[in-house]
């Protein structure tokens, strides 16, 4: 792995296969998103821009895509997998689909029913192109996650013009 997000994954999954917990599953979670969630990711970051009347940066000229996984379908797999426990196994936890950084920008300028004057620039040493994840083993679990991106990004906008009052 060259990137650090990268490395520490590949870290906490060795330590996995070393372990000597008899039963322990692992889930790989995919760029989560929703309500309460980490301010320093950029749906939080873009969308208080957006509200203040700032641009925003797209990293690597806009050429992105990541797999956004929506917090309610994050718990539909803890469950499924918690409820369904095996031996040892590794998940991937995501939407499965992945997403152009322009499409996610667009959701959320939809939702706030405005534009944003975006600013683009080169990639950050410390960002992978793409992310996707391989939902197939969630799947035969019964994994169906259902918050696209355009109705999730809605409801955290929501979400954050009542918390934050704007």
């Amino acid at each position: 792995q060259i990137n650090p997000y990268g490395y520490t994954k590949l870290i906490n999954e060795s330590q996995f296969h070393i372990s000597n917990i008899p039963n322990a599953v692992g889930l790989r979670f995919f760029t989560v998103y929703g309500p309460y969630g980490r301010p320093d990711m950029a749906l939080f970051d873009f969308t208080k821009n957006i509200i203040e009347g700032n641009e925003i940066t797209l990293f690597n000229y806009g050429d992105m895509k990541r797999d956004f996984t929506y917090v309610d379908d994050i718990v539909q797999a803890i469950e499924l997998v918690a409820n369904n426990m095996t031996n040892r196994d590794m998940y991937c936890v995501g939407y499965g689909e992945q997403i152009q950084l322009e499409r996610f920008v667009d959701a959320i300028e939809f939702s706030l029913g405005t534009t944003v004057k975006r600013k683009y620039g080169p990639k950050h040493p410390a960002d992978a192109k793409e992310t996707w994840s391989d939902t197939t083993k969630l799947q035969k679990l019964g994994y169906k996650p259902n918050t696209s991106i355009e109705i999730g990004v809605d409801n955290f906008v929501k979400w954050y013009r009542k918390f934050y009052k704007v």
